[in-house]
């Protein structure tokens, strides 16, 4: 879930998640596992770039598809992401095929705009994707100056090892992008 908000693009960093975005999905197309593995990307505004699809078919972020000037509705659009992870994972179990699921949160934010979930509602769901081992939630804080979003994060529920918090430059948040993209082909391996 790419932060789509207006303070991505004064940054400087809209082609840098861009990248990084187009770089987790190379990253998991060049894994003995690509056959196997849906990708959906929801930007943080709520905006479907791709639903969930064969990774051969999803969508790489581009100039046209992604131009961050929206708001921060941090806490709602991640109950909404993580609802609709939780329903696809259902899916597959319902079918007998063994699941795992790698999510991602990237913001430069602080939740600003949300009106209907708090960091606890966020939590609550978190912990009971956990509790079923299958589930990864993590999380990317782009250095804001102001936001510790490690603390954040946290208060969402994510685990201290899933929270990636860069400095403000493209080669720090390149360099978390990496580090995501490995996460998810390893755990891409551990599923059937």
């Amino acid at each position: 879930m790419p932060d789509d908000s207006g303070s991505i693009n004064s940054g400087n960093n809209a082609q840098i998640v861009r990248d990084g975005h187009n770089e987790v999905l190379r990253a998991l197309k060049a894994s003995k596992q690509q056959d196997g593995i849906l990708s959906h990307t929801r930007y943080l505004n709520g905006k479907v770039l791709h639903p969930y699809c064969a990774l051969n078919q999803a969508v790489e972020m581009d100039v046209n598809n992604y131009n961050p000037n929206e708001g921060t509705p941090l806490y709602d659009q991640t109950v909404v992401l993580l609802g609709t992870v939780l329903a696809k994972s259902q899916e597959f179990s319902d079918n007998g095929v063994p699941v795992r699921t790698v999510s991602l949160i990237i913001t430069d934010g602080a939740d600003m705009h949300s009106t209907k979930s708090r960091p606890a509602d966020v939590k609550s769901i978190v912990s009971d994707m956990l509790k079923q081992e299958t589930h990864i939630v993590a999380a990317m804080g782009i250095a804001d100056g102001s936001t510790d979003f490690r603390k954040v994060f946290q208060e969402m529920g994510i685990q201290d090892q899933w929270i990636l918090t860069p400095k403000n430059n493209a080669s720090d948040i390149r360099k978390a992008f990496q580090l995501f993209s490995q996460s998810a082909v390893r755990a891409s391996q551990g599923a059937a």
